[in-house]
């Protein structure tokens, strides 16, 4: 596989067993440090160096605190190491502050049936997107990750334009051709705006993680066309209360896969000028 600026920006350091060092980059910075997307994509590639050649099943980030650019270490934890299924906890820290801990379920596909109760939304395709709908400093919304993302509103309001439900997606991809796989899925999972920006609230929000959880449906590499695919991501807001929201999503391939669904719980804070 091609070697990517995502790629290198995840690159580990084995200090030990289990034990890596890492340089957060400063150019997946969101509205307060990196964006948390790109920071699980780092303690996950730090379990699959740990466990080797394993499928994402289950895997859930809790961000303790926002981390900074700079360096960082990762401590990986095999808590079970099985012939089909394995599970593993990690630690990030910088300095003396833990940023994020994880747990994640490893597991191979199993011989069963399917069944799915809802479709791929239904969108324009990605090459027929308008350009004032692809993702662009000019937008509300923009920070400086998305300099790594190629994203074509399709599901929901343009902003600063709102609607009575908070739901946002469209098509997505790095904009250096990578394959999807589940690192890259992770990513992507955090990577679009939150359906705040699109919901008329009493005042500027911004959403900071405090848990993600990503469930994998489709064994990846995805069975894909190409490299230079996009994919469909489709996120929903349907509750906030008592200053939380919770954020649901869904991963689709362009051929109709779900690759994965997420969920996520955040904070609602008043934005700062």
């Amino acid at each position: 596989m091609k070697e990517t600026q995502f790629d290198r920006d995840i690159a580990l350091e084995p200090i030990s067993a289990g034990h890596y060092e890492v340089n957060i980059s400063d150019t997946w910075n969101v509205l307060i440090g990196p964006n948390g997307g790109y920071v699980a994509a780092i303690i996950l590639k730090g379990m699959k160096d740990t466990l080797g050649d394993v499928q994402t099943r289950s895997i859930t980030f809790h961000f303790l605190s926002a981390s900074l650019p700079g360096a960082a270490n990762l401590h990986v934890n095999v808590e079970k190491r099985g012939r089909s299924l394995s599970t593993c906890t990690a630690r990030l820290v910088q300095g003396e502050r833990t940023i994020a801990m994880c747990m994640a379920t490893f597991a191979s596909a199993r011989e069963s049936f399917s069944f799915r109760d809802f479709n791929m939304p239904e969108v324009p395709g990605p090459e027929d997107i308008p350009l004032e709908q692809r993702m662009n400093p000019g937008l509300i919304g923009y920070v400086p990750f998305r300099d790594h993302f190629d994203q074509r509103l399709a599901i929901g309001p343009v902003p600063p334009d709102t609607a009575d439900e908070s739901r946002v997606g469209g098509w997505t991809r790095f904009k250096e051709n990578r394959e999807y796989d589940d690192l890259a899925i992770v990513a992507i999972s955090d990577s679009w705006f939150p359906g705040l920006v699109v919901r008329d609230t009493p005042m500027p929000l911004h959403a900071p993680t405090i848990d993600h959880t990503v469930h994998f449906l489709t064994s990846v590499p995805i069975p894909s066309g190409g490299l230079d695919d996009f994919l469909l991501v489709d996120f929903t807001t349907s509750v906030a209360q008592e200053g939380y929201l919770i954020e649901n999503g869904k991963i689709w391939s362009p051929e109709g896969y779900l690759i994965a669904q997420s969920r996520q719980l955040a904070v609602m804070l008043p934005k700062e000028d």
